[in-house]
């Protein structure tokens, strides 16, 4: 007799009554950022990169990047992280993405500026520990390409997902078709809400066609934007 796989996921399905409420779970505890909020944070964004300022990214590797000589460019070697984010601190040293030749330096902490920028658009306090006004919820970007200055920073990359929920985003999509379902959802939502590649007004697609959610999941997203089940987070005045 064949062993019957033991999945913890279907565990946590089966506390709804289907897949379907699950989903429609986790997309309703979930926050969005307003379209107004996320273009006007987009434009500035464009205008840092136009006026040639260095835009945060998180360091992952040297190879993503590049050094700008006389004659020559050169890939950087930084001993570690912090060599890595002291040496971009220095506004003599120019650090430059390979892909997108886009100037850039490196968060702090590797989440700094996700919050900090949360914080400046909406007056909301996340991950800062005891001081939040949202609390028990995870930043997340939507794509994972930290080290792209076109993704890391921008608000239309990041959505809040609650604590309880993140267990899903942390696994590959290949570990179980839900996984697949709410990744390719989200990213779905938010080329629904912002449309990134419009909004960046870059030379060439941010969102690759590689990149982009199947057809399912952008027909799944427009229902569920239409419905109102997506939500937004609300700016917090006082804290603001």
């Amino acid at each position: 007799m064949e062993n019957k796989k033991i999945d913890g996921i279907n565990a946590l399905i089966g506390l709804f009554s289907s897949e379907d409420e699950l989903v429609a779970h986790f997309i309703g505890c979930t926050y969005f950022f307003s379209r107004e909020m996320v273009q006007q944070q987009a434009r500035k964004v464009r205008n840092e990169i136009r006026m040639g300022q260095p835009i945060t990214v998180r360091y992952t590797s040297n190879g993503a990047y590049f050094l700008q000589h006389a004659v020559k460019t050169t890939t950087p070697s930084f001993a570690n992280i912090s060599k890595a984010i002291e040496f971009t601190k220095n506004p003599d040293n120019a650090l430059f993405h390979r892909e997108t030749k886009i100037r850039v330096r490196f968060d702090a902490n590797g989440n700094y500026i996700p919050k900090r920028t949360i914080q400046e658009c909406t007056g909301q306090l996340v991950g800062n520990s005891s001081t939040d006004t949202v609390n028990n919820y995870t930043i997340a970007h939507i794509w994972s390409k930290t080290d792209n200055p076109l993704y890391f920073s921008l608000l239309w990359n990041y959505c809040l997902i609650p604590c309880h929920c993140t267990f899903l985003t942390d696994k590959r999509e290949d570990s179980h078709p839900v996984i697949k379902r709410v990744k390719n959802l989200i990213k779905a939502i938010s080329i629904e809400l912002y449309n990134p590649n419009r909004i960046m007004d870059w030379n060439q697609d941010v969102i690759k066609e590689e990149d982009t959610p199947s057809k399912e999941a952008i027909q799944e997203a427009r229902r569920f934007i239409k419905e109102g089940l997506v939500n937004f987070l609300p700016e917090n005045t006082i804290a603001k």
